[in-house]
């Protein structure tokens, strides 16, 4: 299943996400399947509150942060997907990555059955040494999902069409990240 950003991308394997950052850009559209929320937390919760009263059933995405505020968000929130946990994170420690997720976020997470999205079209915008620092970030997030058996899905969030992949090259970046064959096939599904 991919997530793409154009509503007139979508088929049968994708599904359209409206990246919103207020309450005013909620709109009662057929189009979209969902939502992609960018903002602090307060915004977050409140634009949550205010989708899971509807009795309309839409997808709700985040956009990742920090720790403490990915934290807050998995364990407070109802979602359904963390996209980039990773995003914001500028320094890293001698031992550890920064990179946004860890063993006990991870297992809330499979707890509250939100899965962690790895976005595939910010990777490319990047200049060359600040890609590779982001695909590090996106290795040890894999390790950590693996550990805790947490979902993990790859999206394009195309806007173009010249921005959709195909599955198998989406299963090859998979495999070069590292992760399992069982991550791929859950992860490109």
């Amino acid at each position: 299943m991919d997530i793409v950003l154009n509503p007139q991308l979508k088929s049968k394997t994708a599904i359209a996400l409206k990246k919103i950052s207020s309450k005013r850009e909620i709109v009662e559209d057929k189009e979209y399947d969902g939502y992609l929320i960018e903002g602090d937390e307060k915004i977050v919760r409140s634009i949550t509150e205010f989708l899971k009263s509807k009795k309309e059933k839409k997808v709700i995405a985040i956009l990742g942060r920090d720790d403490e505020f990915n934290r807050r968000v998995i364990e407070t929130c109802k979602i359904d997907y963390l996209v980039s946990p990773e995003r914001g994170h500028v320094r890293d420690t001698l031992k550890q990555r920064d990179s946004g997720l860890n063993h006990v976020v991870a297992k809330e997470a499979v707890k509250k059955n939100i899965s962690i999205v790895i976005d595939f079209s910010s990777l490319v915008k990047f200049e060359k040494k600040f890609q590779a620092r982001v695909l590090a970030r996106i290795m040890q997030n894999i390790k950590i999902c693996r550990k805790a058996k947490c979902h993990i899905k790859i999206a394009t969030f195309a806007v173009r069409k010249e921005d959709l992949r195909d599955e198998f090259s989406l299963r090859s970046f998979c495999f070069s990240l590292g992760m399992s064959s069982e991550q791929v096939r859950d992860a490109v599904q």
